[in-house]
């Protein structure tokens, strides 16, 4: 059975509306970055929507992540921890700063707890990255982020796939001194590239618009200023999704659901993510994701996936998803990270959901069955 109807990419879902407000910009001639009309309304809605002061609309999530490690003040000398999995532009940032990077192991949540993060911590830490990761929150984030508090060291949550995602009932990215949203293709809300980077304290925010590429904005002291500023039209593509995106959200958690109770039946999976109705509210709905007990058997279920026409995520060598494809791994794994992988939800329409999630099990489980393994 094929699903013609199903939508992988959700940016396709707006697309009129997004036409509507491009033609208009383009029409009055106002693509300026300055000046510019969608992008202060996407910057006050996503600050709304993670209850934060303000948010600076910025051209990737990676130039977000370098922006809110400046506005916090790491310098070289410095070490920034960052996760096991998640973009390799975490590092990336700390690095372009001249800082140090310690990669803390991921558990089967895909993020670390603060056990393996405390280890890392010394007098020369100058931020900690934690990433919410595959539509779903990191677990133990109140945690880390009382604990850094109370050191006085900053947290920056990673929220480029968090878009929706709440932690310990707020939202992902409400937590931490900074957070980065992403608007890059494969996310939730896409415009291609461009991302949000958001704050508190007045100080920092002035300074990263300034830095960013706002010369309006004064700084107490010359500094060095570079261009990362989203533009108005990639402002104007995203504000219909985001308009969209509780809609969207309650349509892809309703077939999340649906998958999840149709995979905890299938012999072999021996992890789901999420496993509970709670998890599932507390994720985009967008991701369903499974471990196996062994990295080979994850790999050939997600070809059997791809090649029956499933989106599917398997991070195998050379992913710059994965630490063991970057300059710095961690001292010591606690799981193989190879053994999982994840299913995209698409946008369905509801009576398909449930021939949906059978067709999926019935997939994966004719997958693990024909494995030697």
């Amino acid at each position: 059975m094929s699903f013609d109807a199903a939508v992988y990419q959700y940016s396709h879902l707006t697309v009129d509306h997004q036409r509507h407000q491009v033609d208009a910009a383009l029409t009055a001639g106002r693509i300026a970055t300055l000046g510019a009309r969608y992008i202060p309304r996407l910057e006050q809605r996503a600050a709304a929507l993670l209850g934060r002061a303000e948010a600076i609309a910025v051209d990737s999530g990676s130039s977000g992540l370098v922006l809110a490690l400046r506005g916090l003040g790491v310098r070289p000398g410095q070490e920034v921890i960052i996760p096991e999995v998640g973009w390799v532009s975490m590092g990336a940032a700390a690095a372009a700063l001249g800082a140090g990077v310690r990669v803390a192991a991921v558990t089967e949540t895909l993020t670390p707890t603060w056990e393996q993060i405390a280890p890392l911590i010394t007098p020369a830490t100058g931020a900690v990255i934690l990433a919410h990761l595959r539509g779903r929150p990191a677990p133990d984030t109140p945690r880390i982020a009382a604990e850094l508090s109370a050191r006085g060291i900053p947290l920056v949550e990673d929220c480029a796939q968090a878009w929706g995602v709440t932690a310990a009932g707020r939202p992902a990215g409400a937590w931490g001194q900074a957070a980065v949203l992403s608007t890059n293709t494969y996310k939730v809300i896409a415009t291609g590239e461009g991302g949000l980077v958001l704050a508190d304290e007045p100080r920092m925010l002035g300074f990263m618009r300034a830095v960013a590429g706002d010369t309006r904005q004064p700084t107490p002291q010359a500094v060095w200023r570079g261009k990362s500023r989203m533009n108005e039209l990639t402002a104007a593509l995203a504000l219909p999704q985001l308009d969209f995106l509780p809609t969207l959200l309650d349509s892809l958690r309703a077939l999340q659901q649906h998958v999840v109770s149709a995979l905890a039946t299938v012999e072999g999976i021996t992890g789901l993510a999420p496993a509970t109705a709670e998890d599932t509210s507390q994720s985009n709905g967008s991701l369903v994701g499974m471990w196996l007990p062994t990295a080979t058997l994850a790999e050939q279920a997600a070809d059997a996936l791809f090649r029956a026409g499933f989106g599917c995520w398997w991070p195998g060598p050379g992913d710059l998803h994965t630490a063991a494809a970057w300059p710095v791994q961690p001292e010591q794994p606690v799981v193989d990270v190879r053994r999982y992988l994840d299913v995209q939800i698409p946008w369905l329409p509801a009576g398909e959901h449930a021939a949906f999630a059978h067709q999926l099990a019935a997939t994966l489980t004719a997958a693990l069955k024909e494995s030697p393994c």
